[in-house]
């Protein structure tokens, strides 16, 4: 349904409401090459209306806007279609503008004559939905990976058939901490072997904690010195909590001891529980 307008509404009128919006409008010919933008457009780009008239409206995107995003707004525009996007643009100074963009074509007599567009700014609302992203794979007292950021890992390695190491630990007696000093000691402990697999895993590889106190480490390409990180981490972590932390560990290494994910994960386990078997001794 279009809306009727006053015949005698004054061309001055629409021209007013349109410079005072709040929201960015942005009018094109054809050919997507700017014809008006209003005062928001300049104040949320830093770009004036004399900088953009005659400009394709695809000088505002940059390097790390998405290419699937451009395509589907041109395939949408090519086709002279209605359209909806969040896409990723850039101020005049360069810094990122998340924007929502509806744009919709304009025909006159049949024939397309505009492209108009409505942009609102989506920054904060993008930086929300990425912080809650993130910490929707994020283990909040050790700040490691948590079990869906490791499945997510392990599914992309084995997809791409990466060679790589998986670590599966295991902190022996960790419900006697809980018991016997509270379970704000048991927390504490936790974030310290939290972080000393983080700076082990750094620039390596990830680190994870799965729950309780089970934690993992995936480490890409690591060959022959499996051994050799396997003993740093039992070092490493067993010198915390004054030398009377016990861990248990077991690895696996995928594809070469593994023919799918599943059975990379239980060939890890079985070797841990192994290793905390001889530890019961």
């Amino acid at each position: 349904m279009s809306a009727v307008l006053p015949v005698d509404i004054p061309d001055e009128l629409v021209w007013q409401v349109l410079n005072t919006a709040s929201i960015g409008l942005i009018v094109t010919d054809p050919d997507r090459r700017i014809l008006y933008v209003n005062a928001t457009f300049e104040e949320e780009t830093g770009y004036t209306a004399e900088e953009v008239r005659g400009r394709p409206c695809s000088f505002l995107q940059g390097p790390e806007t998405d290419p699937a995003d451009v395509a589907a707004l041109r395939e949408a525009l090519n086709q002279a279609q209605p359209v909806e996007r969040v896409i990723l643009n850039y101020r005049k100074d360069g810094s990122p503008l998340w924007y929502k963009v509806r744009i919709r074509p304009l025909h006159v007599a049949g024939v397309l004559r505009y492209f108009v567009g409505v942009q609102e700014d989506f920054t904060l609302a993008h930086t929300a939905q990425v912080e809650l992203q993130r910490l929707a794979y994020l283990d909040s007292l050790t700040g490691l990976g948590n079990r869906r950021a490791f499945d997510v890992h392990v599914r992309h390695a084995v997809q791409a058939v990466q060679a790589t190491r998986l670590f599966v630990l295991d902190l022996n007696e960790f419900k006697q901490v809980n018991d016997t000093r509270g379970h704000a000691a048991g927390d504490v402990l936790l974030a310290q072997v939290g972080a000393c697999l983080n700076e082990l895993a750094q620039g390596r590889g990830h680190a994870y904690r799965l729950g309780g106190d089970e934690f993992a480490v995936l480490i890409p390409d690591l060959g022959s010195a499996a051994a050799l990180f396997e003993t740093r981490l039992l070092e490493t972590l067993q010198a915390l909590d004054g030398s009377t932390l016990r861990i248990s560990v077991g690895s696996a290494g995928f594809p070469a001891e593994a023919a799918d994910g599943g059975a990379w994960l239980r060939l890890a386990d079985r070797r841990m529980y192994a290793h905390k078997a001889t530890k019961a001794r």
